[in-house]
């Protein structure tokens, strides 16, 4: 008959060694009601609401649960705010209030005693279909410390027995003795239950070694202890032995594992040797060549030490420097040793260069700076990298240029030729910056010495005989103090300048094109423009006794003045009295137009060919042909005379043509007879902007003839006048 009890998983029950058997119904917390969520849904009245509406339509009801009975969540499911980036249970319990009501227990504990019960109920569950040897029970362990406190067993060991094995409260399992063979009581055991672990030679020795007599008993005779058959501790037995054959299994993967590893980095540090090798090898022989350039430095400051001449330890050093760089040419720039020209190059430079007189021998030392140059700032061809100006630059700036600044202190601006002639020797190996300083702090600074006491009126040596000179090395912007001196040094030589004396003219002429074209016009403006007026105010035009002194003086000037300055000064002052000249003559009954025709044909020629492509002298060449074509007109019986000197009419800027009888046939031929009569100067000049002939009547007076009407120019307007008040 089955004696055993089927049990409900949500009872418990009690241990047989604590008194009867009874279930015990476990205490369960009352459940919470969820409280109704007021704010539900209220964001939909931003939104069309199309969630409510969806549960709406499948019977959902507010406040009410969901499902067909209303028996699930009232409210929708919380959301929880984690920490960012710490693990789950790090910051406290992830579980919201909501499912503390719906969950009051937590889940592991739930699901963990559920499965437990469900295996110790399906345990002693009874399958008539399935037979037992088809399906084993399952069975809970115990170790000697739970055996202790259940009591010692009273078992029969010769009868089928059932062994029971209490765990907390769990339900005990049943074993057989006809299933534990007689082949395990002879097999070594290792008890692994305690700290230390202790071997025995079969079951029957670990079968009592927790087994505590009391005093009235003696403890069974080791026979009977041997003999007896329970098979209560075969079952930790095979426990123990699973657990060691898998800590074994776990040990040995381990073992692999770490096997691999130290394989893996052996690899690592073979190729790490072979590397660091690599670079030992590598700083061996740097050290090596090291030490061969250090051997070199050494060679060069024994080589200093020797008494020997500047010239031969110099010669000496260079073929250590230069040995350096073909042979040690990365240490040679990795440590910079064009520096030891610093120290030990330049003393021996400076005294070769003691005795040196630069402007008696300009030559001196120059191979021996070009070949310290090719060494110092690695020009040889064989080296293809950036040059390095320093090192050279600073032994020339202490070497060459202390002697150039020495000499330069005594030399005469007056006489520049030794040294031009020097520095322009030592151009081609001096560094830029070193040449410029030359010029710009010492050459020129002796010049504006010079320049300050130069006297143009007493000076005998021609400024420009040793200023221009140094055009060739000095731009214009370098120069220009010196021209400004010089500027302000012959404006005042020129106040007391006569415009008829050539040697203003010899003096100025080799600066045009040196002064900036502005500082040049505004120097003629202010100092010769004057002049050249003045005396072209005082010029007679005489045809029977011409003086041409002044006309040649002011056209010796047409290079050196702007041409709109010159026609200027011809148009204002020698042009109204060469054509009033010109009336007059014509005006004389007795005139001789053949002599007339020459003189025109002379004043013509005299004109460069510059200026007769002026339009101002064209207009006024064109303006006197006209008056001798008019009056030729006036006189057929001398034009008929003189057939070899008759000159064509031109009809140039409006010029009016006459009759045969000389009577005048419009008011402008009126005004040009009276005026011709009266010595009146009366001249075409211009077309205003109504395309009106314009005429010059007298030295100020401009009039315009419009259909016989006489308009004469004030201000910017023009105003009718008669004949007489024009004359008046």
């Amino acid at each position: 008959m089955d004696m055993r009890v089927k049990r409900n998983p949500s009872t418990i029950w009690l241990p047989n060694w604590m008194g009867p058997n009874l279930p015990i119904t476990p205490w369960q917390p009352k459940a919470k009601k969820e409280k109704i969520d007021t704010n539900f849904a209220q964001f939909e009245k931003y939104t069309k609401g199309f969630g409510s509406k969806i549960l709406q339509r499948y019977g959902y009801k507010v406040g009410k649960g969901l499902g067909k009975g209303g028996q699930g969540i009232v409210n929708p499911i919380e959301a929880h705010k984690r920490t960012r980036k710490v693990g789950l249970g790090a910051c406290g319990t992830e579980r919201t209030k909501q499912s503390f009501i719906h969950f009051p227990v937590d889940d592991s504990q739930h699901l963990e005693e559920e499965e437990e019960e469900t295996d110790a109920g399906n345990q002693w569950r009874k399958d008539d279909t399935l037979s037992a040897a088809a399906k084993k029970p399952k069975y809970k362990f115990r170790t000697i410390d739970d055996l202790r406190q259940s009591g010692p067993t009273t078992t029969n060991r010769k009868s089928a027995s059932v062994v029971p094995t209490n765990v907390g409260d769990k339900v005990a399992n049943r074993i057989t003795t006809s299933q534990i063979t007689n082949a395990l009581a002879n097999v070594k055991v290792i008890d692994m239950t305690r700290k230390e672990k202790k071997e025995y030679s079969g079951y029957h020795a670990i079968a009592g070694r927790g087994v505590r007599y009391s005093d009235d008993e003696s403890e069974p005779d080791t026979e009977e202890r041997d003999g007896r058959d329970d098979g209560s501790f075969a079952i930790e037995l095979l426990h123990n032995i699973q657990a060691l054959i898998e800590d074994t299994e776990q040990r040995v993967i381990s073992n692999q594992r770490q096997k691999e590893y130290e394989s893996d980095r052996l690899v690592g540090l073979n190729n790490e040797q072979e590397t660091l090798q690599k670079v030992l090898n590598k700083e061996s022989v740097e050290i090596q060549r090291m030490e061969t350039v250090l051997r070199v430095v050494s060679q060069c400051e024994d080589l200093v030490g020797l008494d020997e001449t500047c010239r031969t330890k110099l010669d000496g050093l260079a073929e250590v420097m230069e040995e350096l760089q073909e042979q040690h040419f990365s240490e040679y720039r990795m440590f910079e040793l064009q520096d030891l020209a610093i120290v030990l190059v330049q003393p021996q430079l400076k005294k070769y260069f003691e005795e040196w007189r630069p402007l008696d021998q300009p030559t001196f030392g120059l191979k021996e700076m070009e070949k310290w140059k090719k060494l110092l700032q690695l020009d040889n061809s064989s080296f293809s990298l950036q040059q390095h100006e320093d090192v050279y630059q600073h032994v020339m700036w202490n070497v060459w240029m202390p002697k150039i600044r020495s000499t330069v202190a005594f030399w005469d601006p007056h006489d520049p030729g030794q040294l031009l002639s020097l520095l322009e020797t030592w151009m081609p190996i001096t560094p830029t910056a070193i040449f410029q300083s030359v010029l710009s702090e010492l050459v020129l600074s002796q010049l504006q010495i010079a320049v300050e006491n130069w006297n143009p009126l007493t000076d005998a040596i021609p400024l420009n005989s040793w200023i221009h000179p140094w055009r060739l090395h000095m731009n214009g912007s370098l120069l220009e103090p010196l021209y400004h001196t010089i500027r302000g040094k012959l404006a005042l030589a020129l106040k007391q300048w006569d415009p008829r004396d050539s040697s203003a003219l010899i003096i100025l002429k080799p600066w045009f094109g040196v002064f900036s074209p502005g500082n040049w016009d505004a120097f003629m403006f202010k100092n010769i423009i004057p002049k050249l007026s003045s005396l072209m105010h005082t010029f007679v035009v005489d045809p029977s006794n011409q003086d041409l002194q002044g006309f040649n003086n002011l056209l010796s000037w047409q290079n050196l003045l702007p041409e709109q300055s010159l026609v200027t000064i011809l148009d204002k002052y020698f042009f109204p009295k060469w054509l009033r000249a010109l009336s007059m003559w014509l005006n004389n009954g007795n005139a001789d137009f053949g002599e007339i025709a020459d003189w025109y044909e002379g004043w013509n020629a005299m004109f460069p060919p510059t200026l007769m492509e002026n339009p101002f002298i064209v207009d006024r060449f064109n303006a006197a042909r006209d008056m001798m074509s008019r009056a030729i007109s006036d006189n057929p019986q001398q034009n008929n005379q003189d057939d070899h000197h008759q000159l064509s009419p031109i009809r140039g800027l409006g010029g009016a043509a006459v009759t045969g009888s000389g009577i005048p046939r419009n008011i402008k031929d009126i005004v040009q007879e009276k005026a011709e009569k009266s010595g009146i100067l009366f001249l075409p000049i211009a077309r205003n902007t109504d395309g009106q002939a314009l005429y010059q009547f007298g030295e100020k007076a401009i009039i315009s003839i419009k259909k016989d009407v006489i308009f004469r120019k004030i201000g910017d307007s023009y105003v009718p006048i008669s004949v007489g008040e024009l004359f008046s």
